[in-house]
């Protein structure tokens, strides 16, 4: 196939391996890479102008569902915005179902206010120089521009992909089939057009070189440079707004009445909501009296669960669920727990264990790797399914923190969003790109 196309014209060589990109669900990965490889050898001379760093915000630009990865997305989208690495500018993109990649300038004026310059809104343009960075987990839309980037690719663009976890392809049982689907096709393009992959921990990047050397072959994975960074967290002491205080003022006198647990995170399967609300009610039952907290929305997979709280006999006195809360009632809500439980058998990072940490509150969480490494010695930990074993260590732990022997937090490190951001633009490492 290759010695046909090279007895081609450019221009006819170029038409067709572009063209070839469309049907790249029917190539293997390897194949479609060396694609790539041979229209980079086509590319031809551009004018010069200043380089771009191109952050794809095609989610939240659309849709802000307040989760951890759009805090990510939008607080590292604000630091790049605000110090743009030294010699290029900061230009986010986004693409839809119907179009391909435009500029996303009216999301970031929206976001930045009136220190952001609205530039032109149409078509993203890229040359050689500007390098791409998928912020987002555009799962839906980005599998549909293999065109668009693939000329970009050959134009010399270079591809970096932020990679929250593995977890739909993984552990698909824990997500309807329409979204692993949707996944299998985002991971698939990253591992065509990657030249490197950053991830938002150590864990997740050994599970992703372990992805893509098995599914993907030797050649492809030593050809993505795979390599991780921590994100931080914004929650810490903000402030909640007036029309939030009544309301907010009544729920804390509430909780102070007695010891409080809080959980935050979308329900969802694998985060263990299930078995910590029967270990509270075991707790209940043996005469403890003690709070449990929720914050998080309703996710999938997960109706049973969420009737069975709605209706509960204890919402509104013991057990406490805000589907809604915003920064400022979170914040509040850390300041008065007593403790975080981290029940999730699967995660990314895990940014309740640092917001936490932020307000010195004692931690316990799963033993599980990413955990393991945020909060080393500074948390303590439980394992297995058992809801009488989590009771008991609910149990134990609630004990430490009345005797004071809780094991405390305060040693847990994190960076500020301006740190996480200097990490990030250091694992692409762009030419010239650097911070003052």
């Amino acid at each position: 196939m290759f010695d046909r196309v090279r007895q081609m014209t450019t221009a006819a060589r170029r038409w067709l391996l572009l063209e070839s990109l469309r049907f790249s669900r029917f190539i293997s990965v390897r194949v479609a890479r060396q694609l790539l490889s041979k229209l980079s050898s086509t590319d031809e001379a551009r004018p010069s102008r200043p380089r771009q760093l191109l952050a794809d915000v095609s989610v939240i630009s659309q849709s802000d569902a307040g989760t951890g990865i759009q805090r990510v997305v939008r607080e590292l989208l604000r630091e790049l915005i605000a110090n743009p690495p030294l010699g290029y500018e900061v230009r986010p993109v986004y693409a839809t179902r119907g179009h391909g990649f435009r500029y996303a300038d009216q999301y970031c004026f929206n976001l930045m206010g009136n220190g952001y310059s609205i530039g032109s809104s149409g078509p993203a343009q890229a040359q050689a120089g500007d390098v791409f960075l998928g912020m987002d987990l555009a799962a839906h839309t980005l599998p549909r521009c293999h065109v668009q980037l693939g000329r970009w690719k050959a134009s010399g663009v270079r591809f970096f992909f932020i990679v929250y976890d593995l977890l739909p392809v993984l552990h698909p049982e824990w997500f309807f089939t329409k979204l692993v689907r949707s996944y299998r096709d985002w991971i698939r393009t990253v591992a065509i057009f990657a030249d490197g992959a950053v991830c938002i921990s150590r864990s997740v990047s050994e599970e992703l070189k372990n992805w893509l050397f098995v599914n993907y072959g030797k050649s492809t994975s030593q050809s993505i440079s795979v390599t991780w960074f921590h994100p931080s967290s914004g929650i810490s002491s903000v402030i909640p707004k007036l029309n939030e205080k009544n309301g907010l003022n009544d729920l804390l006198t509430r909780l102070a009445e007695r010891t409080t647990i809080l959980m935050v995170g979308t329900i969802e399967p694998r985060k263990g909501y299930a078995q910590a609300l029967s270990a509270f009610e075991k707790l209940w039952q043996d005469g403890r009296d003690v709070n449990l907290v929720i914050v998080g929305k309703a996710g999938w997979k997960v109706e049973e669960l969420t009737t069975k709280i709605r209706n509960h006999v204890e919402r509104g006195k013991r057990l406490l669920w805000l589907e809604d809360a915003t920064d400022g009632t979170l914040s509040a809500l850390y300041d008065a727990a007593d403790g975080l439980l981290m029940a999730s058998v699967g995660e990314g990072f895990g940014l309740p264990i640092i917001e936490a940490a932020q307000y010195s509150k004692p931690i316990l969480a799963r033993d599980i790797p990413v955990f393991r490494e945020i909060a080393g010695e500074h948390a303590r930990y439980f394992a297995g399914n058992s809801v009488g074993q989590l009771a008991n260590v609910i149990a134990e732990w609630l004990d430490s923190m009345k005797n004071g022997s809780v094991v405390r937090s305060g040693g847990i490190r994190h960076s500020t969003w301006q740190q996480s951001a200097w990490q990030v633009v250091d694992r692409l490492k762009v030419q010239g790109a650097s911070y003052d």
